[in-house]
């Protein structure tokens, strides 16, 4: 994987859903669940495209 860095600006609602998901051990801190959520949605395109 590329070093990219993006910036996300989310309001006080998605943060606490990001945290209350962390919470229930989806993925040990935001910054992984971001890149999960990225990978499975890059996923989901590339399959669509085919």
């Amino acid at each position: 994987m590329s070093g990219r860095r993006i910036v996300l600006k989310l309001n006080q609602q998605q943060l606490e859903l990001i945290d209350r998901t962390v919470a229930k051990g989806a993925a040990p801190d935001r910054g992984t669940l971001i890149r999960l959520a990225l990978r499975e949605h890059a996923a989901r395109r590339a399959g669509a495209a085919k």
